[in-house]
């Protein structure tokens, strides 16, 4: 329980920045990353899709694509976060997303979903599997969930690994936030300990350094 309530602090603490020349690159690279996110997003939504962003921070991603879909529900343990993403909605005209305070470890919500996403979420537990667990519950029969985290060979693994000298912490945008890298098998694992539906594939092109779990709930 205090690690929880540490953490949740950690990430009021990482969206509460203001600007600064590390938070203009993370913005940049967002937008850049999100190009090939949408990309990947469209094989899994339809107008009729209803999605759930598990961890959304300020949703940007989601918010992007949510005209493209039925409806959006953003959980976060952050309200400063989910202050963003609402004001972020307001701004782009978005009508369908809905935000949402709550813990990704244990879910509290009633709707099912037909897509369920994360996007550097699990990285942060010491149990990855009860995260992603949460995610295969929240869906609908025949539903598919999403899992991004950052890759083990990468340039994110590199930078983190820098960063970790205490004079340099600064460096890394998630000062506070600490958080493990996952390879092919180690992130397979997490997918089949939960569904035997489930497979991991790496985002292209591979310099971008993410690697996917993809988790499909059968339809019957």
């Amino acid at each position: 329980m205090q690690k929880d309530i540490e953490q949740a602090g950690e990430w009021q603490a990482v969206w509460s920045k203001k600007g600064g020349f590390v938070d203009s690159v993370i913005d940049l690279g967002r937008t850049i990353y999100n190009l090939f996110f949408r990309r990947i997003h469209r094989r899994y939504i339809t107008k009729d899709t209803r999605m759930l962003e598990l961890g959304s921070g300020r949703a940007s991603l989601s918010l992007s694509i949510c005209k493209e879909i039925k409806s959006l529900y953003c959980v976060d343990i952050s309200d400063v976060a989910l202050k963003q993403a609402s004001a972020s909605a307001e701004s782009l005209g978005v009508s369908n997303a809905k935000f949402i305070f709550g813990d990704c470890t244990k879910l509290n919500i009633d709707n099912k979903f037909d897509f369920v996403w994360s996007q550097g979420l699990i990285e942060h537990f010491d149990d990855p599997t009860l995260v992603a667990r949460e995610h295969y519950k929240a869906l609908a029969p025949g539903g598919v969930a999403l899992l991004s985290v950052p890759y083990t060979y990468s340039y994110h693994a590199i930078w983190y690994k820098m960063s970790r000298p205490k004079i340099l912490r600064w460096l890394w945008p998630w000062e506070g936030v600490e958080q493990r890298f996952f390879n092919h098998k180690e992130l397979s694992d997490v997918g089949m300990a939960i569904t035997p539906h489930s497979r991991v594939f790496l985002m292209q092109p591979f310099p971008l350094g993410i690697i996917f779990l993809e988790m499909r709930k059968p339809s019957n």
